[in-house]
């Protein structure tokens, strides 16, 4: 649980780094379900050999990204931001990841800030990043393994949750520091008046960015975490994340948690009630639904059935002397 002067923190910063949430017998299980899907990947692209063996975890995972980068939507726990969708389009939605959106010490802190009828926004994201020298220009600019431009989470999300209190919990599976691309705030910027201009992707839908020249003006703070440490986010607070100049593996899932019964901005992904006082019995205790709703909302994308928008609203500034 927070303490009140750290809830104090996060209100006046528009962040909060805390160590020590999670505990090893937390990440255990899901280090070694990724593990497992490492190994599944490196079967079907063809590089399950005597030498992949051999690998640590973060050698296969390097491997696998520099000869197969598109393999990571196989890692990632949402569907790809895309709005044509293949009907087999990559997801990893396994038991420890379901766990760990459940994880009581998590909500226990998102409680605090967002209320105790708690829902899981489907707003999330894996990011493994390997040491940026491994990467070659393309993967370079995919914020899931490499370095992420400023922006806003509030600004990834459709208008019709621009009033919904949406809580960006950030949590370390590894250590976070400079030297790993850590992430890194501008203080007090949730307080800004209006979301900033964001520039449309360049590499793909979810690739929006604040441009540079309009962070210049402000002071940035590492926000610098151990492994099993979190970072909580304002929804508008500026944010990115440095390249990983190190020699080692800095991973890291993106969870969102929100009052339940408001917009998510993703409406057509599917969110779960992780805690409810008002309606206990419609808490979402299976990991298995949870995975077949992610598989159904596939479908239906991928038929035509649902639709699948992402950052229509950044179109407008394709052109713009900024964005270039």
């Amino acid at each position: 649980m927070l303490s009140e002067t750290q809830l104090q923190q996060f209100e006046k910063d528009g962040f909060l780094c805390v160590d020590g949430v999670l505990q090893e017998s937390d990440m255990q299980p899901i280090r070694q379900e990724y593990k497992q899907l490492l190994d599944e990947l490196a079967a079907r692209f063809e590089l399950l050999d005597d030498a992949w063996k051999a690998l640590s975890f973060d050698e296969r995972y390097a491997r696998l990204i520099q000869r197969h980068p598109e393999a990571y939507e196989h890692l990632d726990i949402s569907l790809p931001m895309a709005s044509e969708l293949p009907s087999d389009a990559g997801i990893h939605a396994g038991p420890a990841v379901f766990s760990l959106l459940s994880n009581p010490a998590l909500l226990d802190i998102a409680e605090q800030i967002v209320g105790e009828e708690l829902y899981s926004n489907p707003v999330q994201h894996v990011r493994m990043k390997p040491p940026e020298c491994m990467l070659d220009e393309v993967a370079r600019g995919n914020s899931n393994i490499a370095r992420t431009n400023w922006h806003q989470d509030a600004a990834v999300v459709l208008e019709a949750a621009d009033q919904t209190p949406i809580l960006t919990v950030w949590v370390a599976m590894t250590d976070a520091d400079v030297s790993r691309g850590c992430m890194r705030a501008i203080r007090g910027s949730h307080r800004f008046s209006d979301l900033a201009m964001h520039c449309p992707g360049k590499t793909g839908l979810g690739e929006i960015f604040i441009p540079e020249s309009l962070a210049d003006d402000h002071k940035t703070v590492p926000l610098e975490v151990k492994a099993g440490g979190i970072v909580l986010l304002h929804q508008k607070t500026w944010h990115g994340a440095g390249p990983n100049t190190s020699l080692d593996l800095r991973w890291s899932f993106d969870l969102r948690y929100q009052p339940a019964g408001l917009s998510t901005g993703r409406d057509f992904f599917p969110g779960f009630l992780a805690r409810s006082t008002a309606s206990p019995d419609d808490v979402l205790r299976d990991a298995a639904a949870w995975k077949a709703s992610w598989h159904q909302a596939r479908k239906e994308i991928s038929s035509g059935k649902l639709q699948a928008v992402f950052n229509t609203r950044w179109q407008a500034y394709r052109d713009h002397q900024l964005c270039a």
